[in-house]
């Protein structure tokens, strides 16, 4: 096992760990298989005291192939148990303990340990698991690297690098831990990421679900993964499909859609009405947890380049805690609303403003919103047009608007 000098520290996810530590629930990572949950959790538990006896349980080694029932569970916990110091429990994939929502919720009850548990399948906190644990729990959803953690790792284990070069092959390869630690090449870090799109549907879908026909399944995971920035709906996937003669039903769509979902492969961005704030709930775009699943499923193609960014943006406002929708004010469009507290943010990404309507598209209907939160507009490279109109509209470059600390700054 590494040594704690050997991880990089994801504070974006430590900092929201930390606050829950000893408040008597279990705290849940979920994200997609290999984003780094488990690394998290071992970094935290080499942050805590020395006197604290930590019980580690991973349910993806091999002694645990097989499912095992709660009541192992229980009592492997409970023959590692330090009575004389502060008990944290670590379990690795909970979702290969049958019925395990039994074993923490006793364990929560009688506060023996502080509980802490990844799964890569955010069924997890369904409502039914969720009754079950009495809301006993905190979510902590994780993604894989965003790029300011690509450039940490970088230097951790290869050292500097230029940081344009860096974004190029973030948007190459994408974030997966794996792919900065060994610094593999972009072909080999994409067949990387095909295995582990492969193990997340084997294990988080077929699996668990039950699902018969993978081949249907990947279909529609690929019509997504050529769709993202686009508007698309479990309709218009399904017509995609049964034109091209693919024998499925609305209800398989609606299903396989939901598992992919579940599984934290693909994110299911809704619309909201940014004047007010209601959700357009048959109004959405989908869009992948890391870019690179895109070029590993449909190949990299430079024309799609304003999606890629898009996608980027996303996940870089999932993983600082906002809540984002595609906005809509009238007929026009924002590409993302994004919400944390009494915090809003809007922006819209764009690959370069090449015509005087690509202009007044991207800065006009960021200035039809009348309120005062900051407004961006984000280009691959904002030459020209770097800075604030007399608007108030910053425009920034893709690295510039990853690397910034918050989003109410003013160049």
């Amino acid at each position: 096992m590494p040594s704690e000098n050997d991880l990089v520290k994801r504070e974006r996810y430590l900092s929201v760990l930390r606050p829950f530590k000893g408040n008597g629930n279990a705290k849940v990572v979920t994200g997609m298989r290999r984003c780094g949950k488990s690394s998290l959790l071992e970094t935290f538990a080499n942050s805590l005291r020395g006197d604290t006896n930590v019980i580690s349980i991973s349910m993806e080694h091999s002694e645990n192939a097989e499912k095992r029932p709660w009541r192992w569970l229980l009592d492997a916990v409970n023959d590692r148990l330090d009575p004389t110091k502060e008990n944290v429990l670590i379990i690795d994939e909970v979702q290969g303990v049958a019925e395990w929502e039994l074993a923490v919720r006793d364990l929560i009850a009688k506060r023996k340990c502080d509980i802490y548990l990844t799964g890569s399948n955010s069924d997890l906190l369904s409502s039914e698991y969720s009754t079950y644990l009495g809301g006993r729990y905190n979510d902590v959803r994780m993604l894989p690297l965003a790029f300011s953690e690509c450039v940490e790792f970088h230097e951790r284990y290869h050292g500097p690098a230029d940081p344009d070069d860096l974004l190029q092959r973030f948007v190459l390869v994408g974030g997966f831990p794996i792919l900065w630690r060994f610094n593999h090449d972009v072909d080999s870090s994409i067949r990387t990421v095909r295995t582990l799109v492969d193990s997340s549907v084997n294990n988080d879908i077929l699996n668990r679900y039950g699902v018969k026909n993978v081949e249907i399944l990947m279909r529609i995971l690929r019509t997504v993964a050529s769709t993202i920035g686009s508007y698309v709906s479990a309709i218009n996937i399904f017509n995609t499909l049964r034109s091209a003669g693919v024998p499925v039903s609305k209800d398989t769509v609606y299903d396989y859609l939901g598992h992919l979902e579940a599984a934290n492969i693909i994110i299911k961005t809704e619309a909201s009405d940014v004047r007010g704030r209601g959700v357009l709930r048959s109004t959405y775009k989908y869009y992948l947890a890391d870019l690179a699943i895109k070029h590993a499923l449909t190949g990299y193609r430079p024309e799609d380049a304003p999606g890629h960014m898009e996608n980027i943006i996303l996940t870089e406002l999932l993983g600082r805690g906002y809540d984002v929708h595609v906005g809509r004010v009238g007929d026009k469009e924002v590409d993302f609303v994004a919400d944390k507290w009494n915090e809003r943010v809007y922006v819209q990404a764009c690959k370069e403003i090449a015509s005087g309507g690509t202009f007044k598209r991207e800065f006009g209907n960021l200035e039809s919103i009348n309120d005062s939160h900051p407004k961006y507009v984000v280009m691959m490279n904002a030459g020209m047009y770097r800075g604030v109109t007399s608007k108030g509209i910053i425009c920034c470059s893709l690295r510039e608007f990853l690397e910034m600390e918050n989003y109410s700054m003013v160049f």
